[in-house]
């Protein structure tokens, strides 16, 4: 994940591992939200640069990109993969189980994400682009998906196919 939002590939042109996916500018603010599916529940957001939010083909949480760390699901878990030296002098991801309390923070963040994602389309003034689908169907993924307000079930590893 880029650091700067100038550095980030542009998802919409870009993104051919998501062959159905949109974006929605906020006008006012140039807000972007991407999000794009590999399959029915198998959706990735983007709420800017950050946070990400990677769902599997169940739809359960599989990755995050949150507060410029790297989560991974693990045991049905949050992970924070953190950068250690091996013996060898490789670089390798560690896991680290987030506590309750973070773990209840992604998930509060992505709830956050979904009402700003609804309030921007019943605002009626989003711009809306999509690739693979028209912009209305684009639309009512977005709004489906929304709708869910259940907090998230975390997958047990961070493959697309869970």
């Amino acid at each position: 994940m880029a650091r700067k939002e100038a550095d980030r590939e542009d998802l919409l042109a870009e993104g051919v591992n998501l062959p159905e996916r949109g974006r929605l500018t906020n006008d006012l603010t140039k807000h972007e939200y991407v999000l794009g599916w590999r399959s029915p529940q198998a959706v990735s957001v983007f709420d800017g640069v950050d946070p990400v939010f990677q769902f599997n083909t169940s739809g359960h949480l599989r990755r995050v990109y949150f507060e410029g760390e790297k989560l991974a699901a693990n045991e049905n878990r949050l992970t924070r993969l953190v950068r250690a030296a091996s013996t060898n002098g490789q670089m390798k991801l560690q896991p680290h189980p987030l506590s309750d309390d973070e773990q209840a923070k992604v998930c509060q963040r992505l709830a956050e994400t979904k009402s700003a994602l609804l309030h921007l389309i019943q605002s009626g003034s989003p711009r809306v682009e999509a690739v693979g689908m028209e912009d209305d169907e684009f639309l009512q993924r977005v709004r489906n998906w929304c709708a869910v307000k259940t907090p998230p079930k975390i997958a047990a590893v961070p493959n697309i196919g869970g």
